[in-house]
Order: C-alpha cells, then structure tokens, then sequence
C-alpha cells in the first residue's frame, strides 16, 4: 500500500479531536479510530473534497474601516484564493448589519459571503 492510500488526521467536528486513519481499498476509503459517525464523514469529506469557511475584510465604499465577513458555508479549498479575490473587489455600500449577505454566490460556489459585524 503506498502512502496515498493511508493518510492520518485529527477530526474536528467536535472539542474530543479523534485520531482517525483512513485506508484506500481501491473503491472506497475506511475510517478508523472515530468515536461517532461525524468522524468518518470528515475523514472521507477531507479525502475527497475538502472544503473551508473562508474568511476576510470587505472596505465599504467611502470608509477606511473595513468590515469582516464570511461564507455562510464552506468552499472547495483549491478555490480560496479565487474566492478571496472576489471578495476584495467588492465595496458595498454604508450601513451594513452583521447577518447581511454581501455577495450572493461567491464564485458559483453556493456559498453566500455574510457580514460578521454592524458598519456604519
């Protein structure tokens, strides 16, 4: 078996941090050392197509505070940096409410980008 085929990780679905180790059968990965199904999902999610909430700072238009924001869910890992870039472009406009969605469907990922805090 080559190294591909075995890989070990940390799951972070929850505060417990289960060492897991995943084996590649040739169709399918196998998951070990999960104390709950959430482990095993994570494990093959972050095998298969990982993915992460992106984070970063908007500058509304007209101010030189920016603004926090986020994705409501999270975006394929090898598109974060095209994500973010889309971000960047964008300057919305004053009052912005922590909840507002920013940019609808950031890149065509589904995933909307969400102010994290009031701007006024």
């Amino acid at each position: 078996m080559c190294e591909k085929e075995k890989q070990t990780m940390i799951c972070i679905n929850c505060p417990k941090g289960c060492g897991l180790k995943a084996e590649w059968n040739g169709k399918a990965w196998s998951v070990s050392g999960n104390d709950c199904p959430s482990g095993e999902q994570y494990a093959i999610q972050e095998l298969t197509d990982p993915r992460r909430i992106l984070t970063a700072l908007m500058r509304p238009e007209g101010s030189e505070k920016p603004v926090s924001v986020k994705t409501d869910r999270p975006v394929p890992k090898t598109r974060l940096m095209e994500c973010a870039a889309s971000i960047y472009q964008v300057h919305p406009k004053l009052p912005i409410a922590a909840g507002d969605i920013l940019i609808k469907d950031l890149c065509e990922t589904g995933a909307n980008v969400v102010a994290t805090r009031d701007a006024r």
